[in-house]
Order: structure tokens, then C-alpha cells, then sequence
């Protein structure tokens, strides 16, 4: 449900704006609404300090806590934790780039051997002359020198020393390189320093880790003031006197009165109904069981608008029975709701939200129940229940269903739509899409699925003199009613015109929307074609790889199917559903002005 909004208009002395926004974030239900929006500001500082506190909690984050033996705890406070923090990570990450490039070295290095550099640099100070060359083997005794060597030979290129009192002629085959600026050995050494230099670093991180939640209540805190600081730029104020606006829900304007007398601060307070050109924020006050499908809302950035129905119960409902169809196992139902059904009291004391929890507990126990009917454990039949999904009866049956289905949600959206709205003619033309929409799935059985279903839609019925079947006959009523209560008027013209135009619009979707949900048998059957296949691969395989091919397979399967939740499940209630209800989701989420903790 969708909880009725005051309009909140709250004034007081300038000099106790602080005490009195506290006093209004202890009691947490007024939804600011900043009065100059161009003001509102949040000091610099501040936010360069919650972005530091951030980064530092995702780097701390991916960090393995220490042994018990090993727990040393770095002192100090969060501020200096922080910094401290990020100038580990921003030594480290300057260490593995360094070291990356000593390896480089290293390998460049290590193929030269053991040069003497030290050696060489002495005869080239006594004035010898030393000359490297790359190139085949074969053109070294072209080389014009005292001395000539091979330093080392790598994929039939090698490179060769020349040593002479005299000028070194090379010849053009072979090219002159230089010789490495370290020996092998002390790039290694470099690397052993920067691996133990990088290992300290690992191990404050890991001490630092020791303090995360002090850090996590710092960036709460300093949430908090970021609000704060938001809510007070954003009244409107002058010497004497601040002015706030904001929406509260009609059943917290009593607790909101009670905590301001409580405070005792001087405030004129005000509440007031929304206007037509106004919009309020939207505050879903639902039991356990609707609010589960919050996360979702969350997830898609769903927020219905004020004025709008409330479908969250119908929502998740309906997406339970769609989740059956498209995971359509009860072996994937099991192995989701079960574990989460039992550790659901340790999981919520792990800080999981209990709503996400639920939602994946109903949506997966639906698949699971879904499965057991249709006798479908991952991907096999456990016992023969007279019931062939992939059979022509079955196949038929499970189409039908899904029709039908369709049908019923669209026609429930338009009662909803009739139940919101004020009762005169243009009812009958609502009642006319309902009519239309049952003649759309008669024919959609007749046509997809091969035969009538529930609905006899081939039936002749003889009316007035006149026979046909129920289907024509319902499409005879609905387009009258259509037609001429669509915008009812005594402009004739006017009036057919309206209708007319209705059909042109809802008509052709109508027979696309049914369609649709056909998905969920498509979805579900090639979802049980992929968890066979993965089956007949295992039963190929000798035990000891047929495991890990079937946790694999059915894991894989196991995502998809979540994928199909969210991509045709959602969209069943998002687009045909909403559509049909006139539900646009453009509403703007309830957020109380509330110190988080």
C-alpha cells in the first residue's frame, strides 16, 4: 500500500537551526525537499574525506584477516587509519608495477649469463675496446677483432663479445646491441627486496583490517553528516528565521508532533494535502510477505508514483507462479530455497538483508513446487506420474496454461483500473477490454495452441436469431462496448472517434500481449533440454569426471534460469502488466531525513 502523504511546512528561529534539524533526523520520517535546490552544498573537505573513507573500505575489503597469533591491531584513530590505508595500497601498487618490470629485466638479463660487468667496465676504462653483436652463428668469424666470443645462443640468433686494441669492425649481417646495465643477480635481488617490501605492506593492510569496523562506523558518521549538511544548505534562510518543506505519511505526523514538543524547541509547524501539480515522494508501507519484493525494486530502480496503484502483493505473486514456469525444476528450487530457508536466521545475523532473502526463498520454493508437479528434478524424472511435458498433451496443456494465465493477470489489471476510477459510462468501455481480451485468448488457443481451453471459443451460440461462436460473439460485444464507452459523448463523432482510436492503439497488443506469455513454457522446456544434455554428457564420462561436468552444467543452468527471472518474469509484470494498468513507475522513493547507523 501505498501510505497517503502530508505536506510538511516547518519554520523556526535561525539561531536553533541545528538543534531543530537534529531533532527532526532523531525522528526520521520527514522527507526533506530542498526550498533552494541550487544551494544545496556539502563542503569540500568533507567530501574528499568520504571518498578516501570509501576507497579505503573497498581496498580493506578484499584483504584475508589474520590468525589469532598474528592479531596485532594498528592504533590510532579512523582518520589516520585511512590515511594510512591508502598509503599502503598506493605503495603497493607502485611496488607490483616495479616489479613487473624487474622481471622483464630479469628475463632480458638472465639469458646474458654472468658478464663480469664490473670486469668489462675496467677495459673499456684502459682503453679496449668492447663491442656486443646480435646475428646467426655463421657470420662471427666475419667479425674483425683481438677477441671474439659468444655470449649466449637463444633460438638460432646469438650474441657475441669482440674485445680489440684496435677498431672492431662488425659486419652488416650482425647488430650492434648493448649490453645490460646490471647483472642477473642483481635484478633478483631487487626483486627478493620489493616481494619482502610488498609483503610488510600485505601484513599493516592486514593489521589495519583488524580496525575495518571502526573505519565502516567513520564513513557512517560521516554519511550522516554529508545528509546533514545537504538538508541545512538546502532550507531557506535569512537572519532571524529558516523555513523547511518536506512530506511526512499521514499515520507519522502524530510521532513527528510529539517528538518536536518533546525537544522542546519553538517551531510552527504545518501539514497540509498535496496538491494536483505537486509530487509527493512514495512510501510503500506493506506486511512481510509484499515488501519481499522491494529488493527488486531496488535492483531495477522501480518506484511507482504516488497516485499510482500499489502492486507489489500482485507483483510478487505473479512472479513466484512465472518463476516456476521458467526454472520449471524442482531439483534448482531445492537446492537455492532449502539452504537459505534453514541458515535464514544466521544469514540475516550476517547483515543479508531478510527481504532479498525471502524474495529468493518464495521465488525458488515456487520453481521447486512448480518442478515436483511436473516431476522434473534436475533435468530427470523420479517416478512416472502419467504427466510428459515435452508430449503433445503436455506441451498443449502447458501452453494453454500459460494463455490463460495472461489473461487472467491483464483482465486483473484492468478491474484495478476500474476499481481506482470514478463509476459512469467509461466503465463499460474498461469492461469491454476485459470482454476483448478473453475473445484475444480464445483465438490465441485455437490458433497456437490447437484447441479451446477452459474458454469454449469454437462453441456456437444462437442469439437474437443470429449463431456463432462464443468467440465472435465476444468480440462482437467488447468492440460495441469499446467503441461507443471508450469517451463516452453526445457528440457522436466525437465518441466513435475515441473509440476508434483506442483500437487502433490497444487492440493489436492485446493479441501480442496474451502471446507472450508463452515464453514462460519456451523458457522453462529449454532450460530442461540444457539440464538433459548436461545429463547425457555425465553419463558418457567414467565417475570421477562425471561430478565436476554435472556441478558445472546444472550451475551454468542454475544462473540462466535466474537470468530468465529477470528478464522475462519482470518483464511480464513491468510491460504487459503495467501497460495495461497504466503504470509508468516514475515516482521518486520516500527518503527520511534519518541518521543512519
Amino acid at each position: 500500500m501505498i501510505s497517503k502523504m502530508k505536506k510538511l511546512l516547518l519554520g523556526g528561529k535561525a539561531s536553533e537551526k541545528e538543534k531543530i534539524l537534529e531533532v527532526l533526523r532523531e525522528a526520521g520520517v520527514v522527507h526533506v525537499d530542498a526550498a533552494v535546490p541550487e544551494k544545496v552544498s556539502v563542503p569540500a573537505s568533507l567530501n574528499d574525506e568520504l571518498q578516501k573513507c570509501n576507497r579505503a573500505i573497498m581496498e580493506l575489503s578484499q584483504i584475508e584477516c589474520l590468525s589469532d597469533e598474528d592479531k596485532i591491531e594498528t592504533p590510532g584513530k579512523p582518520k589516520r587509519l585511512i590515511e594510512e590505508t591508502l598509503e599502503h595500497v598506493s605503495a603497493l601498487s607502485k611496488l607490483k608495477d616495479k616489479v613487473i618490470a624487474l622481471k622483464k629485466e630479469f628475463e632480458e638479463t638472465e639469458v646474458w649469463g654472468p658478464l663480469g660487468l664490473k670486469d668489462l667496465n675496467f677495459l673499456k676504462n684502459s682503453g679496449l675496446n668492447i663491442v656486443f653483436s646480435k646475428g646467426s652463428k655463421e657470420h662471427m668469424d666475419e667479425i674483425k677483432s683481438e677477441f671474439v666470443n659468444t655470449v649466449y645462443c637463444k633460438d638460432s640468433v646469438c650474441v657475441f663479445i669482440a674485445i680489440s686494441r684496435s677498431a672492431i669492425e662488425i659486419p652488416e649481417q650482425l647488430t650492434v646491441v648493448e649490453a645490460p646495465k646490471r647483472e642477473a643477480a642483481q635484478v633478483a635481488d631487487e626483486i627478493k627486496a620489493c616481494e619482502k617490501t610488498i609483503s610488510d605492506h600485505r601484513h599493516a593492510l592486514q593489521c589495519l583490517k583488524l580496525r575495518f569496523s571502526d573505519i565502516k562506523a567513520h564513513y557512517t558518521k560521516l554519511i550522516n553528516q554529508k545528509r546533514f549538511a545537504e538538508v541545512e544548505s538546502g532550507v531557506m534562510s535569512d537572519e532571524e528565521v529558516f523555513v523547511l518543506t518536506g512530506w511526512c505519511p499521514e499515520k507519522k505526523t502524530a510521532a513527528l508532533t510529539e517528538a518536536l514538543e518533546k525537544a522542546q524547541v519553538r517551531v510552527a509547524t504545518h501539514f497540509d494535502e498535496a496538491g494536483d501539480d505537486e509530487t509527493p515522494p512514495t512510501y510503500l508501507d506493506n506486511p512481510a510477505y509484499s515488501s519481499s519484493v522491494n529488493p527488486l525494486y531496488e535492483f531495477m530502480g522501480l518506484t511507482p508514483s504516488y497516485n499510482e496503484p500499489d502492486a507489489s502483493f500482485l507483483f510478487l505473486s505473479t512472479l513466484i507462479i512465472f518463476s516456476g514456469f521458467l526454472v520449471a525444476d524442482a531439483g534448482y528450487g531445492a537446492i537455492i530455497a532449502l539452504p537459505l530457508l534453514f541458515g535464514y536466521k544466521k544469514l540475516k545475523e550476517r547483515g543479508i538483508d531478510e527481504k532479498f532473502l525471502r524474495l529468493a526463498i518464495f521465488l525458488f520454493g515456487g520453481a521447486g513446487v512448480y518442478g515436483a508437479i511436473t516431476n522434473s528434478w534436475f533435468g530427470t524424472s523420479l517416478f512416472d506420474t502419467g504427466f510428459y511435458p515435452e508430449s503433445a498433451d503436455g506441451s498443449f496443456l502447458l501452453q494453454a496454461l500459460c494463455f490463460l494465465m495472461g489473461a487472467i493477470h491483464l483482465t486483473i489489471a484492468h478491474v484495478i483500473k476500474i476499481k481506482r476510477r470514478k463509476i459512469d459510462l467509461s466503465v463499460l468501455g474498461e469492461i469491454g477490454w476485459i470482454i476483448f481480451l478473453w475473445a484475444m485468448y480464445a483465438m490465441i488457443c485455437k490458433l497456437v495452441a490447437g484447441r479451446d481451453f477452459v474458454l469454449p471459443g469454437t462453441q456456437e451460440f444462437t442469439i437474437m436469431g443470429t449463431t456463432s461462436t462464443l468467440t465472435v460473439w465476444l468480440f462482437k460485444v467488447s468492440l460495441t462496448m469499446i467503441l461507443f464507452f471508450t469517451a463516452p459523448s453526445f457528440n457522436v463523432f466525437k465518441m466513435l472517434g475515441a473509440g476508434v482510436g483506442s483500437l487502433f492503439t490497444n487492440g493489436s497488443a492485446a493479441f501480442s500481449d496474451i502471446l507472450s506469455y508463452i515464453r514462460l513454457w519456451a523458457v522453462g522446456l529449454a532450460g530442461s533440454k540444457v539440464a538433459v544434455a548436461f545429463n547425457d554428457i555425465g553419463a558418457m564420462l567414467p565417475l570421477y569426471a562425471q561430478i565436476p561436468v554435472l556441478i558445472a552444467g546444472h550451475g551454468l543452468n542454475i544462473i540462466l534460469c535466474v537470468i530468465a527471472i529477470l528478464a522475462h518474469g519482470v518483464r511480464l509484470n513491468l510491460l504487459e502488466f503495467s501497460n495495461h494498468l497504466e503504470l509508468d513507475w516514475a515516482g521518486r522513493e520516500y527518503d527520511p531525513f534519518k541518521k543512519i547507523n
